[in-house]
């Protein structure tokens, strides 16, 4: 079994680590806090003191952390990933970033004989904890071909974008942008509901057959109808991601007024002081201009 060093002990980062001791691999970590990483250590990881060393006890390495300036300094930086990775190093950013950064640091590695690709996920916790993420991998088909069985532990699908580094993180923004404008289209139709006199359980039932199905509603409906917005992907992260996915498409030339809504909706979500709730709290922008 190949040898995985991971950076990145967040919501996130601690189930992919399980997943992987699960699956067998001896696995490596780092975080800035350790207390974050005592379950994956009292599960079977070993704890390292620096990226560095994390790299240097490792084969493949992963980082999954907050953004491009966190992914840059754990990668690039003093003590970072590319000081002790060895001949023939792996390196996975999982990170949710913008392409062009993603590129960036893929040709800092490059310049230190290192391979990356990029491999943003979807998913939560829960399913991250199953090995049942979806993953979206950007960069050389030769390091993909290599690290395939250690995405395997970890996903149910595994999409393979193309050579360049950068696709994955693009195809990551593009999902998002779907699963926002669901989570707006959700919070609407419950939003209509109630103010229409029916019960928004039954937009649930209904939902769940036919072609107006959704994860959104599947997943957030109940959610937005107790009011629980218990962070799982927060308006503050999807905010950054769907702003990022309209920067692409202005550059692209495309045309996306929905997602523009969209964008304006989670805008007014922070504005209220709910950026670190889940990104389904938008419903209750929509109840406050409703008059519910």
């Amino acid at each position: 079994m190949q040898r995985i060093g991971f950076l990145g002990m967040g919501l996130m980062g601690r189930p992919m680590v399980l997943a992987l001791l699960k699956a067998g691999f001896p696995v490596t970590v780092w975080n800035r806090t350790r207390e974050k990483a005592t379950e994956v250590v009292d599960a079977g990881a070993v704890w390292a003191g620096t990226p560095a060393d994390v790299a240097a006890a490792s084969e493949v390495v992963i980082a999954m952390v907050t953004d491009a300036a966190a992914s840059e300094a754990v990668i690039c930086g003093p003590q970072g990933v590319l000081e002790g990775a060895g001949p023939g190093v792996c390196l996975i950013d999982m990170s949710s970033i913008p392409p062009e950064k993603s590129r960036a640091i893929a040709a800092c590695a490059r310049d230190k004989g290192v391979a990356m690709l990029d491999a943003p996920v979807t998913g939560n916790p829960k399913v991250a904890a199953q090995g049942k993420l979806g993953i979206m991998v950007g960069g050389p088909q030769e390091t993909f071909d290599r690290c395939r069985p250690v995405f395997e532990a970890m996903a149910a699908k595994i999409v393979y974008v193309g050579e360049a580094n950068g696709l994955g993180t693009t195809l990551k923004l593009i999902n998002n942008l779907v699963m926002a404008v669901a989570i707006q289209a959700s919070a609407e139709a419950l939003v209509l509901a109630k103010k229409a006199g029916i019960d928004p359980g039954k937009v649930l039932e209904i939902t769940s057959v036919g072609g107006a199905r959704t994860g959104a509603m599947e997943i957030r409906g109940p959610w937005m109808i107790e009011h629980n917005f218990t962070p799982h992907f927060s308006v503050n992260n999807m905010y950054k991601d769907l702003s990022t996915a309209m920067k692409l498409a202005d550059g692209c030339g495309a045309v996306l007024p929905t997602a523009s809504l969209s964008l304006e909706m989670l805008r007014a979500a922070r504005s209220r002081g709910n950026g670190d709730k889940d990104s389904c709290v938008i419903i209750t922008v929509l109840e406050a201009l409703s008059g519910l």
